[in-house]
């Protein structure tokens, strides 16, 4: 009896002794967890930046049925909160870093993630700093330490946001729906300049850039916004293009604005729509192409091709659902009567 009397009093004091070695023990932690992608620092800081995305990413399995976007959702300041957990962005580097700040299951996470881009490939890296709780440092006790408990959780969280940009990368659809008519508007412009790949940033910084301009003069949008390509090198994938927004009315711009107001003539031309990324523009300008070839029309010489962007960047995160028409200008003289209504083209509202 006093063997086991002893036994009992040497474990039970073995237990105070853990318990007392936990507690005391080291609380905080910093972690780094990286991933290499094949995408551009652009399309993944304007991903992760945007809190509207954070639930198909999170690293946690918790739902996200409960999921509530504050007024500001991306960017500084943006918020989100689910059963009791919080996202919340600090501060935001355009296209370099991002602060985010993590309260989940009562454990808080300042993290920060950020894009290093070598070639249009980028390894995103994602730094975190906490403090581990007692069970979590009973854990770690038996089982490792932070890099071995906590690093795959933010891994996932990693993967996740190559997944879900690739495969809606990889969605994409080109119909062809014929002869329409383009009616005259006035708009306002900016010339720009990038690669196929670097469309949609350069389209979306653009389309702020003349939204903001638009705001500032109380200028009324006439329709959706849309592109004039003033040239496309197929071969180089280089693309200059003009970024538009309709407005109702004429509008003198100051001299030496980059921004200015010219009037696009009536026109017939020849429409194809791609729903999904702008990096397979290239693909939808061939088919519109080729359908002009085969039906004999002919493109006018003296109006450039446009892309209006009937649902963008601007109205939704997710690219698979991006509708983008291409439209050639083609000779009157040659078209058969199958017009279609301005309206169900550039959205006019009249």
């Amino acid at each position: 009896m006093k063997i086991l009397k002893y036994i009992f009093i040497i474990a039970a004091l073995a237990v105070v002794f853990l318990t007392v070695y936990i507690a005391t023990g080291k609380s905080n932690y910093e972690i780094n967890v990286s991933k290499k992608t094949e995408l551009s620092n652009q399309r993944l800081f304007r991903y992760v930046n945007n809190l509207q995305n954070f639930g198909d990413w999170k690293p946690w399995n918790n739902d996200a049925a409960a999921f509530k976007l504050d007024s500001i959702y991306k960017g500084k300041d943006a918020k989100v909160s689910w059963n009791g957990n919080e996202a919340f962005i600090k501060k935001s580097i355009p296209n370099d870093t991002i602060f985010l700040k993590l309260n989940v299951s009562g454990n808080d996470y300042d993290t920060k993630m950020y894009f290093d881009e070598v070639d249009g490939k980028t390894t995103v890296n994602w730094h975190v700093k906490g403090n581990l709780s007692f069970s979590e440092k009973f854990k770690l006790f038996f089982q490792g330490t932070p890099d071995s408990m906590i690093a795959p959780i933010f891994e996932e969280g990693l993967i996740k946001i190559n997944k879900n940009i690739t495969e809606s990368l990889k969605k994409f659809s080109i119909k062809n729906e014929g002869i329409v008519m383009i009616p005259e508007m006035f708009y306002i412009k900016q010339i720009v300049e990038s690669d196929i790949e670097g469309l949609g940033d350069k389209i979306f910084q653009s389309m702020e850039h003349m939204n903001n301009f638009a705001k500032s003069f109380e200028l009324e949008p006439y329709g959706s916004p849309f592109t004039v390509f003033e040239n496309i090198n197929v071969l180089s994938g280089n693309v200059r293009y003009s970024v538009c927004l309709p407005i109702k009315n004429f509008f003198s711009t100051a001299e030496g604005s980059d921004i200015v107001c010219e009037k696009l003539p009536a026109f017939h031309g020849y429409k194809t729509v791609l729903t999904g990324d702008y990096i397979h523009s290239d693909k939808a300008w061939t088919e519109v192409k080729k359908e002009i070839a085969t039906k004999n029309l002919t493109q006018r010489a003296d109006l450039k091709p446009i892309s209006i962007y009937k649902t963008s960047i601007l109205t939704t995160q997710k690219t698979s659902e991006w509708i983008t028409e291409f439209i050639i200008p083609v000779n009157e003289t040659v078209i058969p009567i199958i017009d279609t209504p301005a309206t169900d083209t550039l959205s006019v509202n009249r």
